[in-house]
């Protein structure tokens, strides 16, 4: 198959939760998967799940945090193949939850680093690939403001506002492509668990339901650039 006709996306974090099954309902209907994360043990299995769908995968054993790592995975997928439909980027964590007087500076600055400097990254890097594709979307995983108090996650919420601020002003810059931010409600994950333990799961949203809508948000063209989607 020429490169050209061949969809070819992305997938950050991809080793568990939203990533997992995103990449893996994502090979359906990309031709060939890249997926990264630290963990090539669980990358693997993540793997078999593409390739019994029929599609090719690479596996990208990566920390996104890592100085020009970013730029160089950009600079290899432009080397193979030529552009880049889709970048689905779900990498992400969280420090502690407390209070402002409690949080701890190196844990915040992790927080950031991965957050939001990757991703600002993989935008900056991924655009020229995006651009060569005639159907460019950047979908990331965020969050928004609660109506709800948000004391104790002043090492978290912040960062993600300003991340999808830079969503916003992407948007603006960069008409030919489409980027948006999925910012689910709680999520039965290990993210999740690490922060809120003992959460009743019959209660929270599944990585399965928000692989789908990720997946729904790629293929409805009536979605704007720029939105952010809640879930």
């Amino acid at each position: 198959m020429n490169n050209l006709n061949k969809t070819v996306c992305l997938v950050t974090g991809a080793s568990s939760g939203i990533g997992k099954q995103t990449a893996i309902k994502i090979s359906n209907i990309a031709d060939h998967v890249y997926i990264l994360s630290r963990d090539v043990t669980k990358l693997e299995i993540v793997n078999d799940h593409i390739i019994s769908n029929g599609s090719d995968c690479t596996i990208v054993p990566m920390d996104l945090t890592k100085k020009n790592n970013i730029k160089e995975l950009a600079r290899n997928i432009y080397e193979k193949e030529s552009k880049i439909d889709f970048v689905i980027s779900s990498a992400g964590r969280i420090n502690q939850l407390s209070p402002i007087g409690s949080q701890n500076e190196d844990e915040v600055i992790k927080t950031f680093e991965l957050n939001y400097l990757a991703n600002f990254l993989l935008m900056r890097e991924f655009l020229p690939l995006l651009k060569l594709s005639s159907k460019g979307k950047f979908i990331l995983i965020s969050s928004v403001n609660s109506s709800l108090k948000n004391q104790y996650w002043s090492g978290y919420q912040p960062i993600m506002t300003a991340l999808n601020e830079l969503v916003r002003i992407y948007a603006e810059e960069n008409k030919n492509i489409r980027v948006n931010c999925i910012c689910p409600s709680a999520v039965d994950t290990d993210f999740r668990n690490d922060i809120m333990p003992g959460e009743d799961k019959k209660l929270i949203l599944k990585p399965e339901q928000i692989a789908e809508n990720i997946i729904k948000t790629i293929q409805d063209d009536t979605i704007q650039s720029g939105d952010i989607i809640t879930v």
